[in-house]
């Protein structure tokens, strides 16, 4: 098994003696060539997030995002060409306010250079398949959250920034009047999605959308995280122009094609999701 770098700074390798690190960037081709050496599954989950911060820094942007991908799948292509790579794609990638739910077949016209590179990543793992016979997976991934995200990532992850500044008793910021709708869905239903349709034969050059196909809007979920937190308070602010260029309008994803296919369903409750983190922050070891 292969890890990438950098870790948390409490995470101890030695815990995991099954497990073989690669300290490194997706960029860095030597490093990608030892890591997926022999590799029967890859999930590549490094890459640059954030929608807003993407149309700041463009270049950058296709440099990690885009430039990287084609630096794996070329890695795959030479030592590792029947490994099946399931690869995160984003609900950004779909047009703006489509009726809800949206289908894996709804209209891709996205907002962000973020959700334009998630598009071409997708055709970049289309082309792999047809020229050399990489298998691949896409998934477009909702709105994640789950423990152990640096609350200083603040580009994304919106129900992690709400979680933390209640936890501190600070004011939670929403944008407007916040009745946007957003699915949101805890990384162990994640997990347990990206395993099942790397394992899954059926599903090799698909594209499904993962989500909990719930919506909640974004003042209903800061009211909710409060309520769980026990702390912080929920403040309205009018909309910086750098959100509101990339405002998808409501999102809500239809996962009956991953049901169908792989057996799929979410688990984690949304109340349930706040409190697992919550707790796990509590738990974690402090420093410094």
């Amino acid at each position: 098994m292969a890890r990438s770098w950098p870790p948390q700074a409490e995470f101890d390798e030695g815990v995991h003696p099954a497990v073989r690190f690669f300290k490194g960037d997706i960029r860095d081709e030597a490093v990608l060539q030892d890591a997926v050496e022999g590799c029967d599954y890859i999930f590549h989950l490094a890459g640059k997030s954030g929608a807003s911060t993407s149309n700041e820094s463009p270049i950058e942007d296709l440099d990690v995002n885009c430039r990287g991908l084609l630096l794996l799948l070329d890695a795959m292509r030479l030592g590792a060409t029947e490994a099946v790579i399931v690869f995160p794609s984003s609900r950004l990638v779909y047009a703006p306010k489509l009726p809800v739910p949206v289908p894996e077949t709804a209209p891709t016209t996205p907002l962000s250079i973020y959700g334009a590179h998630k598009l071409v990543a997708e055709n970049y793992l289309r082309i792999f398949g047809l020229q050399h016979g990489l298998k691949s997976v896409v998934m477009r991934i909702t709105n994640p959250y789950g423990p152990y995200q640096r609350p200083e990532q603040r580009s994304y992850g919106v129900i992690n920034q709400f979680i933390h500044e209640a936890m501190r008793g600070r004011s939670i910021t929403v944008f407007g009047r916040g009745e946007q709708l957003r699915d949101y869905i805890h990384v162990d239903d994640v997990v347990e999605a990206l395993l099942a349709v790397a394992m899954s034969p059926a599903a090799a050059g698909a594209t499904y959308n993962l989500g909990s196909g719930t919506g909640t809007s974004l003042a209903d979920l800061a009211a909710l995280i409060v309520d769980v937190a026990g702390s912080g308070r929920v403040e309205h602010v009018p909309w910086p122009q750098s959100e509101a260029s990339v405002e998808t309008g409501d999102f809500c994803a239809d996962i009956a094609r991953i049901e169908a296919a792989v057996g799929w369903a979410p688990r984690v409750k949304l109340r349930d999701g706040i409190q697992d983190v919550i707790t796990r922050v509590h738990r974690a070891p402090q420093r410094g």
